[in-house]
Order: structure tokens, then C-alpha cells, then sequence
């Protein structure tokens, strides 16, 4: 079922960005988790999507109103998981920067004399890397955010449908009712119709014997 695809999806997500908060480094390790949590979320994104299109196609106004509340309620999860990644990114960034900052201080006070060239290089090519890998989170995460405004716009149009459905159902019931009332108003006028017959008929009779005996008698 599309439901089940989604509810891995989001679990895989959800332990990814733990991965991502209580990951201590290296750039590259932060990197793949970040590709991981990526394609979860995509697999998210495009199954809830489907579960959306298969509602708006469902004949009954009861079954579509139901699978569109459970596409919302995904959609909620959805965004509240870009949040946390990029909650958890930020962390994790600022600890790495930290961490890298502290080992070129400390290298760089350990032996002045000492360095050569090839340590300056090599910590220029580290720095570099660094800053090339956290300008790829960057980037991740800005797309995250260009998700997140679809989600939303998405997430307002569903909600949308959502209360025209309600509405409309609120307006089915007025009309049964509506329609019930006047059953229920012509069907007194029915009895009351076969009354006024019945002693039209008895008043009728009476008349007729009366006219007969009097003729007779």
C-alpha cells in the first residue's frame, strides 16, 4: 500500500536526521547521510503525492475525504522532518567548524617553527574541503527549503479540499433533511386526504338513505 511506503520512508528519514544530530565528523561521513536522507525524502514526497492523486480519483465523497485527511496528516510529518534535518545540519555544522578550527590552532601552536610548506597545503586542502562540503549541505539544504514552500502551498490546497468536501457534505445533510421534513409534512397530508374522503362518503350515503326512506315512506 501506498500508507506503508510512506511510513518507511518517514521512519528511515527520522533515523537518518538522529544520524545527522549525533554525527561527529568527517565532512564526508555528514555528506552521504546527508545523500541518504535526501532520497528517503524524495521517495517520501512522491509516494505522498501518489496517495494524493489516487484520493481525488475515489468516487465516494466519503473515501475521498478520508484519504485526503491522511494525505495532510502526511504532509504535516513531511515538513516537520525538513525541519528537523535542517535543525540538526545547522548543529552539526557548527560543531564540525568548531572541531576544525581547534585542530588548526592547535597545530598551528604546537610547532611555528616546524611547519613546512607541505603541512600548510595540506591544511589549505583540508580547509577547502570543508568548506566545499559545507557549501554542499548548503545547497542541500536550500533545496530542503524550496521543498518545504511546495509542501506548504500543497499542504494549504489539500486543506482546502478538505473543507469544500465538509461543506458539501454539510449541504447533503441539509437537503435530506429538507427532503425528510417534507415526506413527513405529505404524508400527514395523505392521511388527512383519506379522512375527509372516507366521511365525504359516510355524509353521501347518509344522504342517499335519507332521499330512499323518504320516497318510500
Amino acid at each position: 500500500m501506498i500508507q506503508q511506503d510512506i511510513i518507511k520512508s518517514d521512519l528511515h528519514v527520522k533515523a537518518l536526521v538522529q544520524d545527522i544530530r549525533e554525527c561527529s565528523g568527517p565532512v564526508e561521513v555528514l555528506n552521504t547521510l546527508n545523500m541518504q536522507v535526501s532520497e528517503n525524502m524524495k521517495s517520501m514526497k512522491l509516494a505522498i503525492e501518489e496517495l494524493e492523486t489516487h484520493a481525488r480519483e475515489q468516487d465516494k465523497e466519503s473515501d475521498k475525504h478520508m484519504l485526503l485527511k491522511e494525505v495532510e496528516k502526511y504532509q504535516k510529518q513531511y515538513a516537520a522532518n525538513q525541519f528537523a534535518l535542517r535543525k540538526s545540519n545547522l548543529a552539526t555544522q557548527a560543531l564540525l567548524d568548531k572541531q576544525t578550527k581547534e585542530e588548526l590552532f592547535e597545530r598551528g601552536t604546537a610547532a611555528p617553527r616546524k611547519r613546512t610548506r607541505a603541512d600548510k597545503e595540506s591544511l589549505s586542502k583540508q580547509s577547502s574541503g570543508i568548506t566545499d562540503s559545507l557549501l554542499a549541505i548548503k545547497n542541500m539544504m536550500s533545496t530542503q527549503v524550496k521543498q518545504s514552500e511546495e509542501s506548504l502551498h500543497t499542504l494549504i490546497s489539500s486543506s482546502g479540499v478538505v473543507t469544500d468536501t465538509q461543506e458539501e457534505f454539510k449541504t447533503m445533510g441539509s437537503v435530506i433533511h429538507q427532503s425528510k421534513t417534507l415526506l413527513q409534512k405529505y404524508g400527514r397530508r395523505e392521511v388527512t386526504d383519506k379522512v375527509l374522503i372516507v366521511l365525504a362518503v359516510i355524509f353521501f350515503l347518509t344522504c342517499v338513505f335519507y332521499i330512499v326512506q323518504k320516497r318510500l315512506f
